[in-house]
């Protein structure tokens, strides 16, 4: 019974336009006035306050645009996240490590960052990223599929050309 309540709840909250609206008015809120609090600008906090209000209802009319957007890209996070878990639980397995207090992942910062600045990149785009900046590129599932096959191969053959030398 508390399932159709929670979903019925749900409902009407994205009929009142929470979703589409108050959560991106929110989200410019908190960033706009965490990027003024970090920085000390202006001085004054009900002045970082006032700034941030106005950004966020300026953001306002568009919230129905913006809200897929993030709706998408929250989604590929979280789908990236839970594969990054996988990744390092299978790397951890493999017995991967540099010394007993190093794990791979600190001793090759820059590779890391390179493919988790790869990922990022590939979620922005993933999730119409490029709709908004005014760009329209065109890939299909097919393509998709086929580079998540190549890339994974090409990790597993890398794996194992690394394990032997």
């Amino acid at each position: 019974m508390s399932g159709s309540i929670i979903g019925q709840m749900i409902q009407n909250l994205e009929g009142l336009g929470f979703f589409a609206y108050l959560l991106p008015w929110l989200l410019t809120l908190a960033i706009v006035f965490g990027v003024l609090e970090h920085y000390d600008m202006p001085e004054s906090t009900s002045a970082r306050g006032v700034i941030a209000i106005v950004a966020a209802f300026v953001v306002l009319p568009v919230g129905n645009i913006i809200a897929p957007f993030l709706k998408n890209i929250v989604t590929g996070l979280v789908a990236i996240g839970v594969g990054i878990l996988v990744a390092v639980i299978f790397i951890e397995l493999l017995g991967y490590k540099v010394s007993e207090k190093e794990n791979i992942f600190l001793a090759n910062p820059m590779s890391f960052g390179v493919i988790m600045i790869i990922l990022a990149v590939m979620v922005f785009i993933g999730a119409g990223g490029m709709d908004l900046v005014g760009f329209s590129i065109d890939i299909t599932s097919e393509l998709v599929t086929l580079l998540a096959f190549l890339a994974v191969i090409s990790l597993g053959v890398w794996f194992m050309a690394a394990k032997e030398s």
